[in-house]
């Protein structure tokens, strides 16, 4: 938005002050309120121009802040492109397919997601990405595994579950790193007096296990590097 030319107005006369001699209060009275009567379209017209001036201000304060969040969305995206496009050049295929040695860098496909390899290995099959520190995540594609029966997860993996089948044991993965997480929601059933095992790990900061209860549509934590945090 334009903003227009600050309209100049007429300096006003001296305005009366309380206290002043009854005279000279009178004539500045009189005197400013001509002034005002006088000017009525100069003083409209500067109103409007501070108006204006407000209007644009905020427009640009939005426009300026949309700017700065397109900019974090498009910085976002590069840094995925990039992530994708090093995990394309190293992917190696599915880690169940694997044999022998496999050697940094590499990236692999296993449970619904993609893991890249930080540490040579002398055999891959005895390395499950998840389960250990030889393995981070490249890129986790949201895809649902069906649970209906106690299970011990894997970092980063997303898990609909059906509780209709009696009360499960879901026991959080082991060996976590900072930032690691695992969700699930549930398919079908009832929530209530499932128990989240914490595999040697605190849940909320409290050495014991989780119960849910009430009754739960999902549910989300991440580890924090030294505890998992319920997120949702």
């Amino acid at each position: 938005m334009a903003i227009p030319e600050k309209p100049t107005l007429t300096t006003p006369p001296a305005a009366p002050v309380r206290g002043q001699d009854p005279t000279v209060f009178a004539n500045r009275t009189n005197a400013y309120l001509a002034f005002i009567a006088s000017n009525v379209s100069d003083l409209t017209g500067a109103i409007d121009w501070q108006n204006t001036v407000f209007t644009a201000t905020e427009s640009e304060a939005t426009s300026a802040a949309e700017s700065a969040t397109n900019a974090t969305v498009q910085k976002v995206l590069a840094e995925n492109a990039a992530t994708l496009a090093e995990s394309t050049a190293n992917f190696v295929g599915q880690w169940s397919t694997l044999t022998g040695a496999l050697t940094v860098p590499a990236v692999v496909f296993h449970s619904a997601g993609y893991w890249q390899l930080l540490d040579n290995l002398a055999d891959v099959t005895t390395s499950e990405p998840g389960t250990n520190g030889d393995w981070a995540v490249a890129i986790v594609k949201p895809n649902w595994g069906s649970v209906s029966a106690s299970v011990t997860l894997i970092v980063n993996s997303y898990s609909a579950v059906d509780f209709g089948t009696g009360t499960l044991t879901i026991t959080l993965p082991p060996i976590p790193s900072e930032n690691d997480f695992i969700q699930l929601y549930k398919s079908s059933g009832v929530a209530e007096g499932t128990i989240i095992a914490r595999n040697g790990e605190t849940i909320m900061g409290l050495a014991e296990n989780l119960t849910i209860d009430t009754e739960a549509t999902a549910l989300y934590l991440v580890y924090n590097g030294n505890d998992w945090r319920i997120v949702r």
